[in-house]
């Protein structure tokens, strides 16, 4: 039995759907079974757990051979993803795939690297087989910029950096391999999309997906910050998300890898298609 746990989520719907695409019967782990209605596909059998609550988990991970640590962004994601090593381990789990981040690390010089990076090291630590997903910039991102993309320009703190950004869909192509398949275990898969792409080459894209002209303006980190509090996020996501900007400014986040196509089978999403296939989201 496989365990996907934040099935609900946009990088987790997209691992449910992989794996029923590949005809796999596993169980998905949601908190809010209300959430759970896009999920609730042929082969998929769903249960309550919460990273807060051990005995839940341990009733999800009941029969489980193979599990996704997967759970939101969290000031306490070291010791919610810990609840569920520590669950995992109990319950005779042999692998566990963690969704993790590019450049996780310990010591990493952003905050949600260094979270990935220490739970990492834990989960290496615990004695299961263990893969690592660590991918860059997701594409399904320039969703979140859809109205100000309609106005015909995109503000946004990262300078000329390069990044492969990523389809959600191809990570999740990977994830349902790792999850499915030996010869995984050990391995940290660096995903990525396939070419490193600035904000002009984003908003060139957008421009032939939409008909319209799309420009990139870089802003300073300052106004950023005042932007994305504005929208209600909370000021220590506001300053993770800035700190990997950070990076991809000063062109730390560069780097192509063939992950997507070598472990995912699937030729990679380019940045022109996904634009054109949401085209109707920017217009």
């Amino acid at each position: 039995m496989i365990l996907v746990t934040g099935a609900t989520g946009t990088s987790g719907a997209a691992i449910v759907n992989a794996l029923v695409g590949l005809g796999v019967r596993f169980r998905a782990m949601v908190r809010d079974p209300a959430r759970a209605r896009p999920i609730e596909l042929p082969g998929v059998e769903l249960v309550t757990g919460d990273f807060n609550d051990p005995a839940s988990l341990e009733r999800a991970l009941g029969g489980v051979e193979r599990a996704l640590l997967l759970s939101n962004p969290d000031p306490e994601q070291i010791r919610l993803q810990s609840n569920f090593i520590q669950a995992a381990k109990r319950a005779g789990v042999r692998h566990v795939v963690k969704f993790s981040a590019q450049g996780a690390a310990p010591d990493a010089p952003n905050m949600f690297a260094r979270w990935h990076g220490q739970t990492e090291d834990e989960l290496k630590r615990a004695g299961l087989a263990w893969t690592m997903l660590q991918p860059t910039f997701f594409m399904q991102n320039l969703l979140g910029l859809a109205e100000m993309i309609k106005g015909g320009t995109i503000y946004y703190p990262a300078g000329e950096g390069r990044a492969a950004h990523v389809d959600v869909r191809d990570v999740a192509a990977v994830a349902a391999r790792c999850l499915t398949e030996a010869g995984h275990e050990g391995r940290s898969y660096v995903i990525t999309g396939p070419a490193d792409v600035s904000f002009h080459d984003v908003a060139q894209a957008l421009s032939r997906a939409t008909g319209r002209s799309v420009q990139y303006v870089d802003i300073p980190r300052d106004a950023a910050m005042q932007f994305l509090l504005q929208t209600g996020m909370p000021q220590w996501m506001a300053e993770g998300v800035l700190e990997l900007n950070d990076l991809l400014k000063a062109g730390k986040m560069a780097g192509v890898t063939n992950v997507v196509r070598d472990v995912g089978r699937k030729e990679p999403t380019t940045i022109d298609a996904f634009a054109r296939e949401h085209a109707d989201r920017f217009r």
